[in-house]
C-alpha cells in the first residue's frame, strides 16, 4: 500500500519500511505542531478522490492545458488543467496497485503516461496509457525480467517517445529499462547497466527522436546515458558524495541539459548522514556539478526549463521543526536560488512543467490535519508560487 513519501529514496516510488516509520513520526509532529506557513491554505485547487491521493508528474503544453498523473489508493489518477480548474479524468487500471509515475504531452490531444501495476502473480509490470484528446486507454507494453516498472517518459511527437525505468533480472538486482514508441507499438531497446552494480533510470528527456538523455542511479552513484538514434551509451557523471542519484533531466538544446537529484556522504555522524540537493549540468562536452543552495536533508525530484537561463526544480526539505516542506529552486543562467513556495506542515513536490518563464505547474502531495494524503498543485506566475 502506498503512502506519503518521506525522504523518498531516488529510484523508488514506493514507501520503504524506514519511510513508514518516518511517516508515522511526521504525522504525529504534524498533528501536534502549528501549521507554520500554511495560513489560508486550501486543498481545493486540485481534487483528491480518496484519502490517499498523490500526483507524481505533470506535463503542460500551454498555460491553459496540462495533464498530471499519479495514483489514489490502488488506482491510477489523471487530472487535467484547462486554464481555470483541475478536474479528474477517467483512467483505466490493470491488475492491482496501479500507479502512473511519468507523463509527456506533445499537444492537448496526445499524451503518454507510464508507471506500473501488480499482476495476478504478484509481480510488478510496466504500465503505459495513452491520451487521444478524449479518453485514456492502456497500450500494450513489453516487460523484462521478473519485475518491470517505468518511471519516466518523453515524447517529441505522437509517433516518437522514449520511456525509462528498471527491471529485475534476479532477486534484489536491478537493471536499466528503456522502451520506445514508434506510433504503432512499444518495444524494448537495449541499454547498458553498470554490472554488477544495480542500475535504474528515473527520468528521460528527448530533444529530438535521435537525441535523448536518461538519468538515474546505481550502487556506485549517479547514472547518465545518451541516445543517438542507434544506441544508448553511458556518459561519465560526477557523484559528489558517497551515494547519489539523479531523478529528472531537461535539455534546452543539445548543448544544454540540467539534471537534479540528491547525494549523501553515507553513514557517519552529524551532517555526514544528511542528504543534499544535487544539480548537474551538460555543456555539450561533459557533465559537471553546479553549486546551489541545499537546506538540511533536502531532495530534488523534478526539473523543467524554458531556456538555458530559466529553469525550475522542485522537491522537499526538512524544516527546523523536522517537518517536510516543499522546496522550489530557480536558475537564472548564473546561479540557483531557493524560491519561496506555499507548504502545509508535511508536503512534497515531485514534478514540474513550465510552458513559459511566467507559467509553471508543480505537483505532489501533502498530509492534512487528519493524516489523509491529498494531491498538491502549485502555480508560478513569474513572480510567486501559489496554490
Amino acid at each position: 500500500m502506498r503512502a506519503l513519501h518521506v525522504s523518498r529514496p531516488i529510484g523508488s516510488r514506493r514507501l520503504t519500511p524506514l519511510g513508514v516509520l518516518a511517516l508515522v513520526v511526521g504525522l504525529v509532529w504534524n498533528l501536534a505542531a502549528p501549521a507554520s506557513g500554511a495560513a489560508g491554505w486550501s486543498t481545493g485547487s486540485s481534487p483528491s478522490p480518496g484519502t490517499e491521493s498523490t500526483l507524481n508528474a505533470v506535463s503542460c503544453v500551454s498555460a491553459s492545458w496540462c495533464a498530471a498523473v499519479g495514483y489514489f489508493g490502488n488506482n491510477t489518477l489523471v487530472e487535467s488543467w484547462n486554464g481555470s480548474a483541475w478536474t479528474i479524468v477517467r483512467s483505466p487500471d490493470r491488475g492491482t496497485n496501479s500507479a502512473l509515475d511519468g507523463v509527456s504531452c506533445v499537444s492537448a490531444r496526445s499524451c503518454e503516461a507510464v508507471g506500473d501495476y501488480t499482476s495476478s502473480t504478484g509481480l510488478s509490470r510496466a504500465l503505459v496509457e495513452s491520451w487521444n484528446g478524449y479518453t485514456w486507454s492502456i497500450v500494450p507494453s513489453p516487460d523484462r525480467g521478473t519485475n518491470s516498472a517505468l518511471d519516466g517518459v518523453s515524447c517529441v511527437s505522437a509517433r516518437s517517445c522514449e520511456a525509462v525505468g528498471n527491471y529485475s533480472s534476479s532477486p534484489g538486482l536491478s537493471r536499466t529499462l528503456v522502451e520506445s514508441w514508434n506510433g504503432t507499438a512499444w518495444s524494448v531497446v537495449p541499454s547498458p547497466s553498470l554490472v554488477p552494480n544495480e542500475s535504474a533510470f528515473n527520468g528521460v528527456f528527448c530533444s529530438l527522436a535521435r537525441l535523448c538523455v536518461a538519468v538515474g542511479n546505481s550502487s556506485s552513484g549517479t547514472l547518465v546515458e545518451s541516445w543517438n538514434g542507434i544506441a544508448w551509451t553511458v556518459e561519465p557523471s560526477p557523484t559528489p558524495g558517497k551515494y547519489g542519484g539523479l531523478s529528472s533531466v531537461f535539455c534546452s538544446s543539445a548543448r544544454s541539459c540540467v539534471a537534479v537529484g540528491n547525494y549523501s556522504n553515507g553513514t557517519g555522524s552529524g551532517s555526514s548522514t544528511l542528504s543534499r540537493t544535487l544539480v548537474e549540468s551538460w555543456n555539450g562536452t561533459a557533465w559537471s556539478v553546479v553549486a546551489g543552495p541545499s537546506p538540511s536533508v533536502a531532495f530534488l525530484y523534478g526539473v523543467s526549463c524554458v531556456s538555458p537561463r530559466s529553469c525550475k526544480a522542485v522537491g522537499d526539505y526538512a524544516s527546523s521543526s523536522h517537518l517536510r516542506r516543499t522546496l522550489v529552486e530557480s536558475w537564472n543562467g548564473i546561479a540557483w536560488s531557493v524560491v519561496s513556495s506555499p507548504s502545509p506542515s508535511v508536503a512534497f513536490l515531485y514534478g514540474v512543467s513550465c510552458s513559459s518563464a511566467r507559467s509553471c505547474k508543480a505537483v505532489g502531495e501533502y498530509a492534512n490535519n487528519s493524516g489523509a494524503v491529498r494531491t498538491l498543485v502549485e502555480s508560478w506566475n513569474g513572480t510567486a508560487w501559489s496554490t
